[in-house]
């Protein structure tokens, strides 16, 4: 069995009930390691599956904004046909808010 490690910290982990460290037990003799060893390697399996599966969800996330710009740049060049707007959309809000009779910065 290893000698404890004076540079690694220490978890104390409480599992469920004694069918489970039996398991984890016969696993760790399975292979020829100490319980700690069996813990870190699996401990370290898990948090590679969610760090593969963060960089998963951003990949997912940066594809799905990439089609979102596509299909307003679709629909912006077929409504509007590459015409540019020389008024702001600030100034398009205020007058329509003006037509409706509301005024900048009250609600209805």
């Amino acid at each position: 069995m290893e000698k404890q490690r004076k540079d690694g910290a220490r978890l104390n982990i409480y599992l469920p009930d004694r069918a489970m460290r039996r398991r984890v037990k016969s696993a760790a003799a399975k292979h020829d390691i100490s319980i700690s060893e069996y813990c870190v390697r699996a401990i370290a399996t898990q948090l590679a599956k969610e760090a593969q599966g963060m960089i998963d969800e951003e990949q997912d996330r940066a594809s799905r904004l990439g089609e979102a710009v596509r299909r307003a740049r679709r629909f912006q060049a077929t409504v509007f046909g590459g015409k540019v707007f020389q008024v702001s959309s600030a100034e398009l809000i205020e007058n329509a808010r003006g037509e409706r009779g509301v005024r900048s910065g009250s609600r209805r």
